[in-house]
């Protein structure tokens, strides 16, 4: 066994020089020098100084500004290019990176300790209808759905966990 590791540290050692030593390349010159070797760069990241204000009527070009105006029927447009000369326009700079959709806020309602079935489905009906009526993007019964769909998923993965702690004989 000794023997086999001194082998292998032999082995190590001449494959590490040989690229230096022995292995040419085309013009004749070894394939590596001492110079080729670099220690990675540990400096900080270059951080900008100046940000622009998202809401700047001058706001960046491009993207970064959207421009409303009214043209010539009395439709507003939305661009993101300046509107033609001498029509009044307001403009407005906003971070691409940034979430534009407001969520909707909607109150909870204080949990009793013990409630009927009959009592827990009128809150349900009563919690649905005051989410549709604010205006949530959300249909409350996909959402039920949704968390009905993980908990059997769950499940799914208990009962394969047990399975396998069975079948490995835990």
């Amino acid at each position: 066994m000794g023997f086999f590791v001194k082998f292998l540290i032999a082995a190590l050692v001449i494959a590490v020089m040989l690229p230096f030593t022995f292995l040419k390349g085309k013009d004749g010159k070894p394939l590596m020098s001492i110079n080729d070797l670099k220690g990675p760069d540990l400096s900080l990241p270059k951080i900008p100084t100046g940000i622009s204000a998202p809401d700047s009527a001058a706001g960046s070009a491009g993207k970064d500004t959207i421009y409303q105006w009214k043209d010539a029927e009395g439709v507003t447009q939305f661009t993101s290019s300046p509107p033609p000369a001498g029509v009044d326009y307001t403009s407005k700079g906003y971070d691409p990176n940034m979430n534009l959709i407001q969520s909707v806020k909607v109150k909870s309602e204080p949990e009793s300790g013990s409630n009927s079935e009959a009592e827990t489905l009128a809150q349900s009906q009563s919690r649905k209808e005051k989410t549709s009526s604010i205006g949530n993007p959300y249909s409350p019964e996909k959402v039920e759905k949704l968390f009905d769909d993980a908990h059997n998923i769950e499940k799914l993965l208990n009962d394969r966990m047990k399975q396998q702690e069975a079948a490995i004989g835990q």
